[in-house]
């Protein structure tokens, strides 16, 4: 037990820190405010009684004296100052005018921005508990454990409790709790001791469950060497988030897209609002257009061919985490890190199982009606139906893919031929100069303008979602778990307007700004509590924002790749130390990929994920709907 003076005085540093954040987030939400909608009032009076004053005065004294050779007269005075000061006042009536009618909008567009920096983070919370609802038994208990070995500032019990939902066992529970308490105190050494100790013990028991949760025993296994999340360096985002919100927008199919999805997209608007930038590379050629043409050809076809490459793994992970969603299948979780075949083959035993349980169910209501087993019967058949369209979909993203590889292939082919006989191209300029490869530099992000506009959009957005704040005098137990059972597909649509609110601004559906996202690290929000008010939300938003290392150096070594492998120029000193120095590119890497000598060169197959074997949608799925169809009459 503490003693009381410790106790008020950390009670008093609490208070203190709250309020500074209070105080630092409201400067936020004022400033973005004031850029867009309003002039200090002390500015504007100033300029009109200095326009409309000693300006008009002395400009009139010295034009009459200039025009007539004298100073004017008492009349002249008197008719320059009755002219000012009607001039001056009407200035100041109609600024007056201007400021109490634009007043209201400046209130209410401060209002607004406040109202989403205040929903944005608790709508996070809320997807964080639907994902975790959404699951039974150890799977429910592996996301949750999961998600507590994410926080970066999680204290030692909370590491003792993740450890516990993980491996079930508290002995092994208390080791990395006490790891973690050494790793508070930097005392290594003694980390390094407990390893030795504990690692036989330990390690088997992570290979254990490491195909069953591969994200959350990496996790585990870093806690175990005394590594913890660093919030410099951010959250690894879920790969092609974006794609499958923007597929469920395009097709009008929530299923397409999944809770973790929603969760992506809400924190990328926080950061986005909160100020953050991404910054995105690309190359350019300047030069003989043709090149050029074929150059930006090759590379479009390139993006959309990855694109293509992560829609059939999105349409995989959708159909799995629908089924993983539903009582009545085999599927537990979609454990992110599972490769396609995993995933894929999990989905179809699901499916198999389920196609037979309908058959079973269906001879049983035939002989003798139930309503029990009726009502199961028809929610089975509502599953697999499901079911059988994101398979479908499935089979029709790689047949996709297979048609933007062949497109591929041919524009390689094309871009080889051109460019054996060209020597522009030879080589990645990186001084001044007009002509050849260049390196450029975009930034996604939204100025205070845009940041304005997204926050008044999604506000009435937000008016048909139906959340309550934490810790409201009307909400019950009862109504928020009333609130969860129907929340699902309400965040989902609503996702699907915060994606379409952002598309003007930051171009979300173009395969060049889906890879600079998804290849930076999200920033780290899991000091946003539940009660918290908005100031210290947007406080805390635009602090861990600024927070963010930038690192460029997997961008960098993608684009030097493209350039060696796909395209043929080669990586010579001058552009490596360019990559190197200005984007922290690993020179070792750089060292392999300039290994690639042109003559090497040819265009190859591009498939560099190969895909899993689909196969056909087996009979027995159709069989089993209409023999449920038949049964329900």
């Amino acid at each position: 037990m503490l003693p009381l003076p410790l106790l008020k005085r950390r009670a008093d540093e609490k208070r203190t820190s709250t309020v500074s954040l209070e105080r630092e987030g409201r400067d936020e939400i004022r400033r973005i405010t004031q850029a867009v909608e309003k002039v200090p009032w002390s500015i504007s009076l100033m300029q009109i009684l200095w326009t409309a004053g000693p300006v008009t005065l002395i400009g009139a004294w010295g034009g009459y004296l200039m025009g007539y050779g004298k100073a004017p007269t008492m009349e002249n005075y008197v008719f320059f100052i009755s002219y000012t000061v009607i001039t001056g006042v009407a200035g100041v009536l109609a600024n007056l005018v201007h400021h109490l009618t634009r007043g209201r909008q400046y209130e209410r567009t401060e209002a607004k921005i406040s109202r989403v920096i205040d929903t944005l983070p608790d709508l996070i919370l809320t997807t964080r508990n639907l994902i975790v609802e959404s699951l039974e038994g150890d799977a429910r208990r592996r996301e949750a454990a999961a998600m507590l070995l994410r926080k970066q500032d999680l204290s030692p019990e909370g590491v003792e409790l993740a450890v516990q939902e993980l491996l079930n066992d508290a002995d092994s529970a208390r080791i990395i709790a006490r790891i973690d308490i050494y790793r508070r105190v930097g005392l290594y050494a003694r980390i390094r001791d407990l390893n030795s100790l504990y690692s036989d013990t330990l390690e088997p028991q992570f290979t254990d469950l490491a195909d069953v949760a591969p994200e959350a025993i990496g996790l585990l296994r870093d806690r175990f060497y005394g590594i913890a999340p660093n919030l410099h360096h951010g959250v690894p985002r879920d790969d092609n988030f974006l794609e499958r919100i923007l597929a469920a927008s395009e097709q009008d199919n929530d299923l397409l897209m999944t809770l973790q999805d929603v969760e992506e997209l809400l924190i990328l608007a926080f950061e986005l609002i909160s100020g953050r930038e991404i910054t995105m590379l690309t190359f350019e050629y300047r030069g003989q257009w043709h090149l050029a043409r074929a150059l930006d050809q090759l590379e479009d076809a390139r993006a959309r061919y990855r694109i293509a490459q992560a829609t059939g793994l999105s349409r995989v992970k959708a159909l799995t985490v629908y089924l993983a969603e539903q009582s009545d299948t085999l599927v537990e979780d979609a454990a992110s890190g599972l490769r396609a075949e995993v995933l894929l083959a999990r989905s179809r035993e699901a499916m198999d199982a389920l196609a037979d349980q309908i058959v079973r169910d269906a001879a049983d209501l035939e002989r003798a009606f139930d309503s029990q087993l009726r009502a199961r019967l028809r929610q089975q058949s509502d599953i697999l139906t499901n079911a059988l369209k994101l398979f479908k979909s499935v089979q029709e993203a790689y047949e996709n893919a297979g048609r933007s590889h062949a497109q591929l292939l041919r524009l390689s082919t094309r871009w080889e031929e051109m460019h054996s006989s060209e020597k522009q191209t030879q080589k990645l300029r990186t001084g001044r100069g007009r002509r050849g490869l260049r390196v450029r530099e975009k930034r996604i992000a939204l100025d205070d303008a845009a940041k304005a506009d997204v926050c008044r959009a999604l506000s009435k957005l937000m008016q048909g979602v139906n959340i309550r704040h934490w810790g409201h005098p009307r909400h019950t137990p009862l109504s928020h778990e009333t609130l969860l059972n129907h929340g699902s597909d309400t965040l989902k649509r609503f996702a699907i307007d915060v994606a379409l609110t952002l598309e003007p601004h930051i171009h979300l559906s173009r395969p060049e700004v889906q890879r600079a996202i998804n290849a930076t690290n999200a920033a780290y929000f899991g000091q946003l509590e539940p009660n918290m008010s908005a100031p210290a939300k947007a406080a805390i938003g635009a602090a861990m924002v600024k927070s963010i290392e930038p690192d460029l150096s997997r961008s960098a070594e993608s684009l030097a790749l493209a350039l060696v492998r796909h395209y043929g120029v080669p990586l010579d000193d001058s552009a490596a130390e360019f990559l190197i120095t200005h984007y922290k590119a690993r020179e070792a890497t750089l060292s392999m990929i300039a290994g690639y000598h042109s003559a090497d060169y040819s265009p190859v197959s591009l498939l560099t994920h190969r895909p899993p074997v689909i196969g056909k949608r087996p009979r027995k799925w159709y069989r089993a709907l209409v023999r449920a169809r038949r049964a329900l009459g």
